[in-house]
């Protein structure tokens, strides 16, 4: 975007306090962040795509990012550092966990729930209800019937487990 890269995050700890979005889609690692750049002084913005609908009763913890098109409707919740990504569609009563990552056109159905630091990859569904635990994987194209357990990498159509995660 021809704006310049002024440091990592040792830079940052150096600077003046200021409003910072975590930019690294790595989860834990976006995990990790807030603690040392909050005692800098620093406070994590919340940022919604101008183009990204949010319903007002709706929750967006400290740190997450809405991107383009993305849809979050009525009474979902979101954690704190969350990638609500490009034209990802959130249900309503959906729960987030921290530091998760909803991909590019991922669909979460009605009261489904993702766990903290898991990965919804490019296209992913899970139907209502379902629900995926902390530190798992859902692969591209996937489609989670009822439940991935935490730390499990799972793919296909139904979601099937490839392994458990190396996280």
């Amino acid at each position: 975007l021809g704006l310049p890269v002024l440091g990592g995050v040792e830079w940052l700890l150096r600077q003046a306090p200021r409003r910072i979005a975590l930019g690294t889609g790595n989860n834990a690692r976006r995990a990790e962040l807030p603690g040392r750049l909050q005692a800098a002084g620093h406070v994590l913005g919340t940022w919604v795509h101008a183009t990204a609908w949010v319903s007002p009763t709706a929750t967006l913890g400290e740190g997450t990012v809405v991107m383009a098109k993305a849809v979050v409707n009525a009474e979902a919740r979101i954690g704190r550092g969350v990638i609500v990504n490009t034209a990802a569609v959130i249900e309503h009563e959906c729960v987030l966990g921290d530091f998760c990552h909803v991909s590019p056109n991922a669909a979460l159905g009605g009261r489904s729930t993702v766990g903290a630091r898991s990965h919804d990859g490019i296209g992913a569904s899970l139907l209502q209800l379902a629900q995926v635990g902390d530190d798992a994987v859902v692969g591209a194209g996937a489609v989670v019937l009822k439940r991935v357990e935490s730390n499990t990498t799972v793919a296909g159509v139904p979601a099937r487990r490839l392994r458990e995660s190396d996280r």
